[in-house]
């Protein structure tokens, strides 16, 4: 039978329903109840209830995290699930078997079963939408931590100014981009999208080019960090970003700076020294290509392998 696929997110919850070899048969997309937690898991089971006879399990993407169990929420952005058990509370409401995986996690596995990082053995996705998220496939098997924690790249360090360090998520959180040029354009924040920033940026506005090169940098030192300490093959970026050609241009630009700057600067005659191989800080990057489908894919592979 058919898989019914979730993928839950702030603003909208897109279903999918699939085959088990990854087929999407259909999908559609309704806005995100918030209204309460009981409206919320109704909306799920009536999408559910217009598949039954065709679809035996269900899967879910979404953002957030999971306690060790699996299955107890740790919101983000749906504070009223917070410590709901979501496979409980849907598998209840559906009568089927549900798996759950946040959202980073499931772009991992669906750009590695069926996208750009198909072939790779180490992967690190990194999704770029409002926010930040991430997944890591080591050893050709999604690596989630013990506490189910592994990859929360927005909160790690980016960098440390006078001892006042800084979180990546504050750094590369398109969001709060997207807010301070409104106010520095002084534009109703309402109308500035994703989409009108890039048309600022490609008409070369320095204020949208240069927030754009801030934005881009924190990005490129969490990949450059961690392709140099897990030995990646490769770096996915994904999400609904990953499709302007001008971040990942810049996100090149980057990566190739920083072992410039080395070679460049005070600690250029270290390396020689030490004879540093420069292939070494090579780093490997890719632009997504499942687009927005990326974690109905990977919430579709997670479901059916790990039973």
């Amino acid at each position: 039978m058919e898989k019914l696929v979730f993928d839950i997110g702030g603003t909208n919850t897109k279903y999918a329903l699939m085959t088990t070899d990854g087929e999407i048969l259909t999908k559609q997309s309704v806005p995100t109840n918030y209204e309460s937690a009981e409206a919320f898991f109704n909306n799920i089971a009536a999408i559910a209830s217009k598949y039954k006879g065709s679809v035996d399990e269900i899967a879910i993407s979404t953002n957030g995290r999971m306690y060790p169990d699996g299955n107890t929420y740790r919101a983000y952005t749906m504070k009223f699930l917070k410590d709901m058990n979501l496979k409980q509370e849907v598998e209840t409401r559906t009568g089927l078997p549900v798996v759950v995986l946040n959202d980073g996690f499931s772009a991992a596995l669906g750009e590695w079963w069926k996208g750009s990082g198909k072939g790779y053995d180490n992967l690190l996705v990194i999704v770029l939408g409002s926010g930040m998220g991430g997944g890591l496939i080591l050893n050709g098997e999604l690596y989630q931590g013990k506490r189910k924690n592994a990859a929360m790249i927005f909160g790690m360090l980016s960098s440390c100014d006078n001892g006042r360090y800084e979180l990546s998520g504050m750094v590369t959180s398109f969001s709060l981009l997207l807010y301070r040029f409104s106010a520095m354009r002084q534009i109703p924040i309402h109308e500035m999208t994703g989409h009108r920033f890039f048309e600022f940026v490609a008409q070369g506005d320095p204020a949208a080019v240069g927030m754009l090169d801030s934005y881009c940098e924190g990005i490129a030192g969490i990949i450059y960090n961690a392709s140099l300490l897990l030995d990646l093959d490769c770096t996915i970026v994904t999400g609904g970003l990953s499709g302007q050609p001008a971040l990942m241009e810049s996100i090149r630009r980057k990566l190739r700076e920083i072992p410039e700057r080395f070679y460049q600067g005070q600690a250029s005659s270290f390396l020689d020294m030490v004879a540093v191989d420069p292939s070494d800080f090579q780093i490997n990057i890719k632009p997504g290509s499942l687009a927005l489908d990326a974690n109905v894919y990977g919430a579709l592979y997670y479901l059916l392998n790990s039973k």
